[in-house]
């Protein structure tokens, strides 16, 4: 059974008072063009998005960019590979540059997963808009479309279609399972291999065949981000999620997110989302609450590639979204440093977000996990965190001002003198005292 992520996750507490600041509004000419998700290839015509894309301008992505560029001099995103487990990624060009670069796959490999996806052409919109928020190439019209342009794509297929269609194949287990299994191959440190997988999708079982393609995977080391999961809607009817409960915790209905909870895979993020609390209901948390949670970001309002090679957008919050927005400031991370460890990007990332739990052992916040990630911070807080992903103790973090030394007291040389005086003083007037309670009474034996 499929369990979608691309329904809303509502957040109660609004995005402005977790640290994200609001970009500018967009201008009144601006155009959110058509719904991605109207857009496949029975009917391709749409409307161009000329809207900004709201959750980029929030994770303040172009300094981000920028910055990293500055860090390595290499352009944002430049020599990581990026996997992208799901319904296939369009190859759509603008005068002859693809829009979503790819990284051809080798003989006899295709990007199609035969036993799982029947078709080679991309029914969904999904995977294409997914691709495109991690490495789309900058629109003209929008801007920022990307986060990390530099970054290549590795295409996997593992579904035609999230619809009922007797003639296509729909997302399964055993096709998220084949996916990771044919990413393994792949995984290493140079510009044509994978350094991150991306699962902007979930399925609802905990399984050993999916325990053992997750840790095949990050053993080889790369980085698994999964998003944590959305709750029913009219679209996702075999989501099996129900009706929001408080106190809930869906870690173990949601995977392969759920490996991330209590680190049971160290290399496996969990991303949830936000909310616009102008812009949607926060009374209705359609999103699931999990403690498996690594961090959130904003995704109302992102801007995408559809199938047809138009700008598109992604209105509602979704972890789908929220997911590919965490894999793109991965790939700026990495190419910014590209000596890290994996466990190192990854301490980058949740160290620096704001509004949740603290990394370390308090456990991750249902809502925001570590936080919201902040890409600019992630890019230039001055931590050291070890191979191994950890950070110096409290208190320890490297300071750019060295602290002001404490005063030195200077030595007392009367102070024995002084010292001295005080108990013949105290002696002295001792005696005095006691001679004159003596006085009287010596007084009256003279008589």
């Amino acid at each position: 059974m499929l369990l979608r992520s691309t329904a809303a996750l509502v957040v109660v507490t609004p995005v402005v008072a977790l640290g994200v600041a609001l970009g500018p509004a967009a201008p009144a000419s601006a155009d959110p063009g058509s719904d991605c998700r109207e857009i496949n290839t029975a009917d391709t015509t749409s409307t161009a998005a000329t809207d900004p894309s709201l959750p980029l301008e929030r994770l303040r992505i172009a300094e981000a960019q920028e910055l990293a560029t500055s860090i390595s001099g290499r352009a944002p995103g430049e020599g990581v590979g990026v996997a992208v487990i799901d319904s296939g990624v369009a190859d759509v060009q603008r005068d002859g540059t693809p829009v979503i670069p790819r990284v051809p796959p080798t003989a006899p490999r295709t990007g199609r997963l035969p036993d799982h996806a029947r078709t080679d052409a991309v029914e969904s919109y999904h995977g294409t808009a997914m691709a495109s928020v991690i490495n789309g190439r900058e629109d003209a019209e929008s801007g920022l479309v990307g986060i990390a342009p530099a970054a290549r794509v590795h295409d996997l297929q593992v579904y035609d279609t999230d619809g009922d269609d007797d003639d296509l194949k729909s997302l399964t287990l055993e096709g998220v399972v084949a996916g990771l299994e044919d990413v393994v191959g792949l995984v290493g440190p140079g510009p044509d291999q994978v350094q991150i997988v991306n699962l902007s999708l979930s399925v609802p079982e905990d399984t050993e065949a999916l325990d053992r393609a997750v840790r095949a995977v990050t053993d080889r080391g790369a980085i698994v981000v999964a998003s944590s999961g959305n709750r029913p809607t009219d679209d996702d009817p075999g989501n099996p999620l129900g009706a929001y409960e408080p106190g809930e915790d869906n870690a173990d209905d949601v995977w392969p997110a759920g490996y991330a909870k209590g680190d049971r895979n160290p290399l496996v993020v969990a991303v949830g989302t936000t909310t616009d609390a102008e812009l949607e209901d926060p009374s209705d948390p359609r999103g699931v609450l999990s403690s498996a949670i690594d961090v959130v970001v904003p995704t109302y309002g992102a801007v995408a590639y559809a199938v047809n090679g138009n700008t598109c957008s992604l209105s509602g919050s979704s972890t789908s979204v929220a997911a590919a927005e965490v894999s793109g400031v991965l790939a700026l991370l990495m190419s910014a440093y590209p000596d890290d460890t994996p466990e190192q990007t990854i301490a980058r990332l949740e160290s620096t977000a704001t509004g949740g739990s603290p990394r370390g052992d308090a456990p991750p916040d249902k809502v925001l996990g570590r936080g919201i990630v902040q890409p600019v911070n992630a890019l230039t807080s001055p931590i050291s965190p070890g191979r191994d992903g950890a950070l110096p103790a409290s208190g320890t973090r490297e300071q750019a001002v060295p602290p002001a030394p404490l005063p030195v007291p200077r030595p007392d040389v009367l102070a024995g003198t002084r010292r001295d005086a005080v108990w013949w003083g105290l002696v002295g007037g001792g005696t005095l005292v006691v001679a004159m309670l003596l006085r009287p009474v010596l007084s009256r034996r003279r008589r």
